[in-house]
């Protein structure tokens, strides 16, 4: 016997265990997979930020169901109910499925989706490839962007009952959905395989709870991530064409019609203007507040350098990288990351919604 610790007796030790003389002069480094920590708390023996930024997260999620008319006391968990899986246990079942999917091999997908969704914990099990898909990455918004995709929602809605909407969704499933569909496989993949670096920051973020310079990440591996902004920005930068489409129909022209371009000179601008095509819509404006080119450049063409000492990324801004030097922290940076990640998920289900119910070819 090692160590043995008994309610109201306390800990003993047994023959092959030995209790060592206390030793503070040590070094602390506070680590968490899902928090970030204060500058000021990362060495610091007493700091507890899961219990500070837990109260933050549970103030969140009582807020999101208060917003939809749901009590304020959270529903209680019975021991038999199945445990919801993390996402690091779902997601590589998931990218095998949805791999075979886009590989065509439709059975095996379906099988190795039968074989995981009936014990991931799922209030409504999924029973397509799709809609496991569809509420996976759903599950990666809430509690916060929810009432950001209820936006999209009632805005499509709109859309829906335009003239021009059943040729938007010949026009979709024929030019739009295969290239997205590889775009949100592609950055699911990049954005959840590094998830170990942006599990610090996710649920924060999806919380709309603030992670800015004075934060620091304990675990920071900027190779794994140095890329992600740049990717993602090009990702969302593109396939906003559908929601520019949306804004159309909503103002009464033609989807493929902008106020004073078309839409295949508009799909030809510069990523970093596009999101102006739907500025004066709030509700489809709210999905693009993290777009960010100068960001982007430096992520995208490798600019960016990181000093693991003091946690910060220096990039310069400006045409090429000429211009002034920009620092962000490292916790920042993933933060902002995971914004623009979680955005573009807003529109990837958009997508799906789309297709799926008007017939259109799935972006998978």
């Amino acid at each position: 016997m090692g160590i043995l610790i008994e309610e109201k007796v306390g800990m003993s030790f047994g023959p092959n265990a030995a209790r060592a003389a206390r030793d503070d002069s040590g070094p602390v480094v506070n680590l968490h997979p899902s928090f970030v920590f204060p500058k000021d708390q990362i060495s610091s023996a007493d700091a507890f930020p899961s219990i500070e930024l837990g109260r933050k997260l549970v103030d969140s999620m009582l807020a999101a169901r208060a917003r939809v008319g749901l009590p304020d006391d959270l529903p209680a968990f019975s021991a038999d109910e199945p445990r919801r899986a993390r996402i690091t246990e779902e997601w590589p079942q998931l990218l095998a499925a949805w791999s075979l999917t886009r590989n065509g091999k439709f059975d095996l997908a379906q099988k190795r989706m039968e074989a995981f969704v009936g014990t991931a914990g799922y209030e409504d099990t999924p029973n397509s490839i799709q809609d496991w898909i569809f509420q996976f990455i759903g599950d990666l918004t809430r509690p916060y962007y929810e009432r950001l995709w209820e936006g999209l929602f009632e805005q499509l809605s709109v859309a829906v009952q335009k003239d021009d909407f059943e040729r938007f969704v010949v026009y979709y499933g024929a030019e739009l959905s295969a290239t997205h569909g590889r775009r949100y496989f592609e950055i699911c993949k990049a954005y959840l395989s590094a998830f170990s670096e942006f599990s610090q920051v996710h649920q924060l973020v999806a919380s709309d709870i603030a992670v800015d310079d004075r934060h620091v990440a304990a675990s920071s591996n900027f190779d794994l991530t140095r890329m992600f902004y740049g990717n993602a920005f090009e990702a969302f930068g593109d396939n906003i064409e559908v929601v520019t489409a949306v804004n159309n129909l909503i103002e009464d022209r033609p989807f493929d019609r902008l106020r004073s371009i078309t839409f295949d000179a508009y799909r030809t601008t510069d990523k970093a203007g596009r999101a102006k095509a739907f500025a004066d819509n709030p509700p489809l404006a709210m999905v693009a507040a993290e777009f960010d080119n100068q960001l982007r450049n430096a992520s995208h063409h490798g600019g960016m350098t990181f000093d693991r000492a003091s946690g910060m990324v220096e990039y310069r801004a400006g045409k090429g990288g000429q211009g002034d030097v920009n620092t962000i922290s490292y916790a920042a940076y993933l933060a902002r990351s995971s914004r623009m990640f979680i955005q573009l998920m807003l529109i990837f289900r958009l997508e799906m919604l789309i297709a799926n119910k008007f017939g259109a070819r799935l972006p998978v």
